[in-house]
């Protein structure tokens, strides 16, 4: 949002007819999200994925821009649908979303259920993992058009699913993007993964990385 300061030059522009460039009123400086990782000057830097395991499990989830989120879904339902678009403002926020893989190498079946999935901001925005009800809406909307159910389910992690020890699944998760982007930080948490009778979660950090 632009500061007040921003907000009496672009009024006095106005008044006296002069032209400014946009980056002179206070504009947001261009991101790009990633996985963040201390270097070894203690500097935040980014990753394309976050590789985690714990208790035998493997993880590996990255941050997809919407070009990556609309060529992921192409390859999975056979055709180009915009169904999880990004960011146009503060009206319509679009969505974060995340490719995720988990393989199970423990000697337990491994239940993850994406309705404990968490969004949080350092800001305090807390998202929760859309399910097939949330997904079934943006398909209504799109109409005729949209994929089905089951194509979406084939793509994204909408209801609880169970892996096999030694078995290995990989879908997208998607978060709805906070309304207002002054975020900095991102954690996705996958909270309450079940492995036989005990449970875990897992925690992955992103962040906004300025570009110059």
């Amino acid at each position: 949002m632009p500061t007040l300061r921003a907000l009496r030059v672009a009024a006095f522009c106005l008044v006296s007819g002069l032209v400014v460039p946009v980056a002179a009123l206070g504009a947001a400086k261009p991101y790009h999200i990633a996985g963040a990782r201390r270097n070894a000057e203690r500097k935040w830097e980014a990753a394309d994925l976050i590789a985690v395991t714990q208790q035998g499990v493997a993880f590996e989830i990255g941050y997809l821009d919407p070009g990556g989120t609309r060529r992921a879904l192409k390859s999975t339902i056979g055709r180009d649908v915009d169904l999880l678009p990004g960011r146009v403002d503060e009206h319509r926020p679009g969505y974060l979303v995340f490719v995720l893989q988990i393989t199970n190498g423990s000697a337990q079946d491994l239940v993850f259920n994406p309705g404990q999935a968490r969004l949080a901001t350092d800001k305090g925005d807390v998202k929760i993992a859309m399910d097939y009800t949330a997904l079934y809406e943006i398909a209504v909307r799109i109409g005729p058009d949209a994929p089905s159910l089951d194509q979406l389910d084939r793509a994204i992690f909408d209801r609880s699913v169970t892996v096999t020890p030694g078995g290995s699944i990989r879908k997208l998760i998607a978060f709805e993007a906070p309304r207002e982007d002054r975020y900095k930080v991102i954690e996705v948490r996958l909270a309450e993964l079940n492995i036989g009778p005990l449970s875990m979660d897992a925690v992955f950090p992103f962040r906004k990385f300025f570009d110059q």
